[in-house]
């Protein structure tokens, strides 16, 4: 039942919650004052004294409840800010970051003013020490961070937590440097991952005095168990983002082009490396859509025919897990060049076999494929143009073998002009083959000594005189000029000249020579009177075995290689070569080459 009873003035109930035990609620009090003592009750005495030891024992257990409920809210908000601790760390993948936070929250936990975080290195010593209730100015005042000795080398030498009341007294203690706040109160709680101490908790000066308390030592250390395994996992990360930056650099040096693509609702590149950027001609930026990528340069098989998504190589061993190898496509880059690629792509799996990506590595082949067709259009020439004279030469000796008899000295004379005409020129192709094939090959070094021009020209203009007897020839050359120069190649460029404007001027009309000074330089010239040369062919006549439309129309013979090996030549020693088209017809090809030093004139 309830029991009402009055002490100093004011009214209380208590009441019987359980009837087996003598426990007591109070009710009360009610803050009512009593203005008339009439008003008081009056109990017996034993009564009274029943509901007196009745609150008494109420208020005792009144108060443990509330100090129950105090610590069970303590707890809970601790093992709240602990949660969020362990969030805060494991969350995290950046070394630094994570050691930053560990410090942070390990003095929030306990209620410290100061906290730090030793790293030991392989020798014992700190390498790294963070602090958290300092600032960057009151650091600088004190200096070098610790190195592990004193109470924080306990730690180092025995991992386990270090609790105590004043750290001055104890005897490990070295004291403080100069600058360094005072500090009393500490607790020190090791970070150990398998036996192997990866760091130190250090904490000083509990807040709002006294020391710190067996549950500030456990939570602390319930931190570092979760710290622990957070810092592995940031060295972790580390380690695999330094391995993968070790292995970009590597990927990025190779000279094919190489690309990382993965699935998902929609497939992306997520790696591409400098080669691939340059090849394709323009910035690839990842992670980028497969479709947007593939949208950037169209594809086409060899004869042409437009690739269709899922012909590609790269989305054929993403979706269907298939290798393709030495595939070739031809693509359009970006500024409209055409380009011819190799690919190679192979499908990447996981543990159960399920295709997680792909890697595809290509190169561009467009020299390679440039070069064979360069090979066969070679042959083809080489077969065409040897074969003619060989015919000449070959049908001319069977008829005077056969006929001589026969034949009068006019006919004779004929058949054995045609035999040298065309000897010297089958020697003539074979010379620049070899020549050719010797500047390919760097076995024909440049040697350079003084020249006389005059004395160079008239031996060119002499050697291919006696091979053209029906043609006139005008030189001009001024006297004292020299030439710093291998005459051998410099005279194989002019005759090779000379016998191109042979070969295209008509009978009757001159082909000129000239060499002048011209400032620092010894100019060169050759001038024909022959059909010219068309201006879409301008830029093309210094390349290999090209041939210009003017000479094909003509029927001339040649493999176009005389002029390769003029500009191959004239650069070698340091000049340039070019093509002039007189108003009055014809070709004027000049080159120009030092003299000894100088400048290129204007």
């Amino acid at each position: 039942g309830t029991v009402e009873t009055q002490i100093n003035y004011h009214r209380y109930l208590a009441t019987r919650y359980d009837a087996s035990r003598d426990s007591v609620v109070v009710l009360g009090p009610y803050r009512r004052p009593i203005d008339n003592q009439s008003d008081v009750a009056t109990l017996d005495p034993d009564a009274e004294g029943r509901a007196i030891a009745a609150l008494h024992a109420a208020s005792v257990g009144f108060r443990q409840a509330i100090e129950n409920e105090r610590s069970r809210l303590n707890l809970a908000s601790q093992l709240e800010v602990v949660s969020r601790s362990v969030l805060a760390v494991t969350s995290e993948l950046e070394l630094n970051t994570v050691l930053r936070r560990i410090v942070d929250l390990a003095a929030e936990l306990a209620g410290a003013r100061y906290a730090a975080l030793g790293i030991p290195g392989p020798d014992g010593e700190l390498t790294s020490f963070l602090t958290s209730g300092m600032t960057e100015a009151e650091e600088g005042r004190i200096g070098h961070p610790p190195r592990g000795r004193g109470i924080l080398g306990l730690l180092l030498a025995e991992p386990r937590t270090i609790r105590l009341v004043d750290l001055s007294t104890h005897p490990a203690s070295v004291g403080f440097p100069p600058n360094h706040p005072p500090m009393r109160s500490f607790l020190g709680v090791p970070i150990v991952a398998r036996g192997h101490v990866l760091g130190n908790l250090y904490l000083t000066e509990k807040r709002f005095g006294g020391e710190f308390t067996d549950e500030d030592a456990r939570l602390v250390e319930l931190l570092a168990r979760h710290a622990a395994v957070a810092i592995e996992n940031a060295r972790l990360y580390s380690a695999i983002e330094l391995q993968q930056e070790r292995l970009r650099t590597i990927i990025d040096q190779l000279p094919e082009a190489i690309l990382l693509l993965e699935p998902g609702p929609e497939e992306e590149v997520t790696m591409a490396n400098s080669q691939a950027s340059e090849l394709l001609g323009w910035a690839i930026t990842t992670p980028i859509s497969v479709d947007e990528f593939l949208s950037r340069n169209p594809r086409f098989d060899a004869d042409g025919t437009p690739v269709e998504r899922y012909g590609i190589p790269m989305v054929r061993s993403l979706l269907d897990g298939e290798t393709v190898a030495r595939h070739e496509l031809r693509l359009l880059r970006p500024n409209g060049d055409e380009i011819t690629i190799l690919v190679n792509s192979t499908p990447l799996r996981d543990s159960t076999g399920m295709v997680s990506g792909a890697v595809v590595v290509f190169q561009d082949i467009s020299q390679i494929k440039d070069a064979e067709q360069l090979k066969d259009d070679f042959l083809s020439l080489v077969s065409h143009e040897l074969r003619t004279p060989l015919t000449t030469i070959q049908g001319g000796a069977t008829m005077l073998l056969r006929d001589w008899s026969a034949l009068d000295a006019e006919s004779r004379h004929a058949f054995l002009s045609d035999i040298a005409s065309e000897s010297r020129r089958l020697a003539s192709l074979i010379e620049n083959m070899v020549q050719l094939s010797n500047i390919r090959a760097g076995r024909h070094p440049l040697e350079t000594e003084p020249t006389l021009v005059r004395s160079l020209v008239q031996h060119s203009v002499d050697a291919e005189r006696q091979l053209a007897e029906d043609r006139a020839f005008s030189t001009s050359s001024e006297p004292g000029l020299m030439l710093d120069a291998d005459p051998d190649w410099i005279d194989q460029v002019l005759r090779n000249l000379i016998h191109n404007a042979v070969k295209y001027t008509p009978a009757g009309l001159p082909i000129e020579v000239l060499a002048r000074a011209r400032g620092e330089w010894v100019e060169f010239a050759v001038r024909d009177y022959g059909p010219g040369i068309d201006e879409d062919d301008l830029p093309l006549v210094f390349e290999r075995f090209h041939r210009a439309a003017s000479a094909r129309r003509s029927n001339a013979p040649g493999m176009g290689l005389g002029l390769y090996l003029a500009r191959v030549v004239v650069e070698a020693h340091g000049g340039r070569i070019w093509i002039e088209r007189p108003e009055d017809g014809g070709l004027r090809v000049v080159f120009i080459i030092p003299a000894l030093t100088g400048d290129e004139p204007d």
